[in-house]
């Protein structure tokens, strides 16, 4: 038994770090896709379409669970996850303004099978530079992640630069 543990520990060791770097996800052996990349950019740009369309108060628990769908979307994919941490950072950023905000008079939203807690009028200003923040992080983030990875981040951070563009008008 003694002999067969370092073949076994070799064995885990070489299996765990085919894993890290994203071997067995897609046809790529980086683990980055086309198809994986595109449906996180639609979720984003989605995500941002029907998040304006709430009532300014709204909006920041609607693009704190589209930043967090969008994260789900890479989960277990280790070539994603810079990208996958950008996306929790936006999230917990958002949580954080959620709880601090927190406008407790006012009902939860109900729009597509979805709730939505609402922040105070006036801590919207605040909100808004705090996500702008985030967005900020973790454009830059992707765009330090994105050598190594084609263009997959960098139209991510595309997809994050929008938000932004939406958030100054």
């Amino acid at each position: 038994m003694p002999r067969l543990l370092p073949a076994i520990l070799i064995l885990v060791l070489t299996t765990a770090l085919g894993h890290a770097q994203g071997y067995g996800y897609g046809n790529s052996k980086s683990g980055l896709n086309d198809r994986t990349t595109n449906r996180v950019v639609r979720l984003l740009e989605q995500g941002l379409r029907q998040c304006q369309a709430l009532d300014s108060v709204y909006r920041y628990d609607c693009y704190r669970q589209n930043y967090q769908a969008a994260g789900k979307q890479l989960a277990g994919n280790p070539a994603y996850a810079p990208a996958q941490q950008a996306l929790l950072n936006i999230e917990n950023t958002l949580a954080g303004v959620l709880n601090a905000n927190a406008d407790p008079a006012a009902k939860p939203l109900r729009r597509r099978g979805k709730r939505y807690s609402a922040i105070s009028e006036a801590a919207i200003p605040r909100s808004k530079a705090a996500f702008t923040e985030a967005l900020d992080e973790a454009t830059t983030q992707l765009l330090r992640s994105a050598g190594s990875s084609g263009d997959h981040f960098a139209r991510i951070a595309s997809a994050l630069d929008s938000e932004k563009v939406f958030l100054r008008s």
